[in-house]
């Protein structure tokens, strides 16, 4: 198998190509500068493609990182794995991204808090706990306000993503984790999309959509001008 995983639902993005030839491996694993998605994510691939010696046509899966978190990258990222399935028959599996954030968290943290800061008020949470069987999401995706996120996790707990600056105050009774472990990897989502392949959890690439979770800003400003809430 030839997975492509695309990254780009946080500042920074980056992608990720796995051969499982011969087992699971990474073979490119490149990262974007924060905000460079639109820009430079189409050569990236282009340029890791050719240092493993791939072919567009090679691609068998995109696993690309759905969400929630930046509109205009998650965008981009799901027009992008659309056309390559349509210009190469290339599979797409969708691959939470608060899910892929907590493949960061050290083997040993029982539960996990990924938040991202949702700008407007609140955060995007997803809440994990590992058990027998591996990470299993408890809360979320979901937007919430800090405060209510700390009456709702129980410790001890590892908090990570870019929400945590926002958040400090009121999970200070909770594990920060450093800023280092606070961005999705690329080639996180690449494990997590060869165990979708794997259990043929594939997606409809006509109804794929983005995990906004919340309406863009422009969107809400009208419902609020309209009186919808």
């Amino acid at each position: 198998m030839h997975l492509l995983a695309v990254e780009t639902s946080g500042a920074s993005g980056g992608i990720a190509l796995l051969d499982d030839a011969d087992g699971p491996a990474i073979v490119q694993d490149v990262l974007l500068p924060d905000g460079r998605h639109a820009r430079d994510l189409l050569v990236v691939i282009q340029h890791a493609c050719e240092r493993a010696g791939w072919r567009p046509r090679d691609l068998d899966t995109v696993a690309v990182s759905i969400g929630p978190g930046s509109f205009t990258g998650l965008r981009i990222a799901v027009t992008l794995a659309k056309f390559i399935a349509s210009d190469t028959g290339a599979r797409i599996v969708a691959v939470p991204s608060l899910r892929a954030m907590a493949e960061n968290a050290p083997a040993d943290c029982l539960r996990i808090a990924c938040i991202r800061d949702a700008k407007r008020g609140g955060l995007y949470a997803g809440l994990f706990e590992r058990r027998a069987g591996g990470l299993e999401q408890t809360f979320g995706p979901a937007l919430i306000q800090p405060a209510d996120l700390a009456l709702r996790l129980e410790g001890p707990a590892l908090v990570l993503g870019r929400g945590v600056p926002k958040a400090a105050e009121a999970l200070a009774a909770f594990d920060l984790a450093p800023e280092t472990l606070w961005d999705v990897r690329p080639a996180a989502v690449a494990r997590l999309g060869l165990a979708m392949c794997r259990r043929a959890e594939f997606a409809d690439p006509l109804r794929l959509k983005p995990v906004y979770v919340r309406r863009p800003e422009a969107e809400e400003i009208w419902h609020r001008r309209h009186g919808q809430v």
